[in-house]
């Protein structure tokens, strides 16, 4: 069973393009050891965990614990367990990244690349590229895989695929982009050409770097690539069934976008998911979207997802006209470049295209 743990909606960094409350509110240990003792009694062989803030090095005692707890409990009851967790990285030291390997953390690190000190800022409004310098050796010291989690704003657009190959240049082989798609970040027609000819030039540079010893995984592209090619299209995201959040105060929901709407409350860690709940819940999430019906890419794209159409709309099945665009973007520049890596008959691209290797 996997869950997402809401430990602390604070953050110590004050993003431009942040849709946080950043309240001062926080999980407690027990509540989290709850949340650990739910997922394991669901019997599942695997377990994972998503420690989720704001910032969750702000708590990061309660990581600590209850990344034991669930260890130990794993190794007691002969399960495997994992967890993952993003970070701002301002709080993150070689200490915390012992700890992350000897429990298998997985960590990605929120960077935007030559956009960092534009978007990504301190309370007091200071850049924060500088600071990360030495963080970011550590991390990809320890996690030489580790993902780089990038988010463009439409005003910034122009530099994305320079920031994408800053990031690769500075050591992260994994790069994973989010737009801003917050309902007033400015997307238009401009932007979105804009953002095409970025995409463009992203693949490029993946296509260049694919044969070498260490190749650029754009997981834009890949997740798309992976999908078609290994017969996974995405056809449902399995709301509140993948991937349930536990709010701070131990409530469950179907996903993080729900988080404390009375109407998607299904369960708390004490007495456990409602299924009859969750099952509504499900069964709702699984209506088409009208609007994709005989689209060309319905069984690609993100349309299928509730938790973001709710997020952008306000209704599960209604997609955002930016969201649908960038799909529109995306999908065509991925499958272009599998194709030119097919043509050219990369041994790495024809070995790795039938297994799962591409989508991790």
């Amino acid at each position: 069973m996997n869950l997402t743990l809401h430990l602390t909606a604070d953050c110590n960094l004050r993003c431009r393009y942040c849709y946080e409350t950043h309240r001062r509110v926080r999980m407690s240990e027990e509540t989290a050891k709850q949340a650990v003792d739910l997922a394991f009694a669901a019997g599942h062989p695997k377990n994972g965990f998503s420690l989720f803030g704001g910032e969750p090095l702000l708590e990061r005692g309660l990581i600590e614990s209850v990344c034991r707890y669930a260890s130990d409990r794993a190794a007691r009851e002969g399960k495997a367990v994992r967890f993952k967790m993003t970070t701002n990285g301002a709080l993150l030291d070689e200490d915390f990244l012992r700890f992350a390997t000897a429990h298998g953390i997985e960590i990605a690190l929120s960077h935007d690349g030559l956009l960092q000190d534009v978007q990504r800022l301190t309370r007091d409004g200071s850049p924060t590229r500088e600071t990360l310098e030495p963080v970011v050796d550590l991390l990809l010291a320890y996690q030489p895989n580790a993902v780089a989690m990038q988010t463009v704003m439409a005003e910034n657009v122009g530099r994305m695929a320079d920031s994408v190959e800053w990031l690769y240049r500075r050591g992260f082989s994994r790069v994973n982009t989010a737009i801003d798609y917050r309902p007033d970040a400015g997307w238009d027609d401009g932007s979105m050409a804009v953002l095409r000819a970025q995409y463009e030039q992203v693949a490029a540079l993946c296509e260049r770097q694919f044969d070498t010893e260490r190749p650029l995984r754009y997981l834009n592209f890949w997740s798309k690539i992976a999908a078609y090619l290994n017969n996974r299209p995405c056809l449902e995201c399995k709301l509140g069934v993948r991937q349930p959040s536990v709010a701070p105060d131990g409530t469950i929901y179907p996903c993080n976008q729900f988080l404390n709407l009375p109407d998607y409350r299904m369960g708390d860690v004490t007495s456990g998911i409602d299924k009859a709940r969750q099952w509504a819940i499900v069964q709702k999430s699984l209506a088409p979207e009208p609007d994709c019906l005989g689209c060309a890419i319905a069984d690609r794209c993100r349309h299928h997802c509730a938790c973001l159409n709710f997020s952008l709309t306000g209704d599960m099945h209604t997609v955002a006209p930016v969201q649908c665009e960038h799909e529109r973007i995306l999908i065509p520049i991925a499958d272009a470049l599998a194709g030119r890596l097919y043509a050219r008959g990369s041994v790495r691209f024809l070995q790795q295209y039938t297994g799962d290797e591409l989508a991790q």
